[in-house]
């Protein structure tokens, strides 16, 4: 299935580098540890 970028990436991007904990909450089905999933393996690249 086709990763969709979400809104909030780029701030949970720039979150995580100042503080050592973030919690993301919504409703289910929405996509956050796939958003999660991606931000880490893209860290991991870098």
């Amino acid at each position: 299935m086709a990763y969709i970028k979400r809104a909030a990436e780029n701030t949970i991007a720039r979150l995580s580098e100042m503080f050592p904990v973030l919690l993301v909450t919504g409703p289910r089905q929405v996509g956050k540890t796939t958003l999660l999933q991606k931000l880490a393996e893209a860290q991991r690249s870098e």
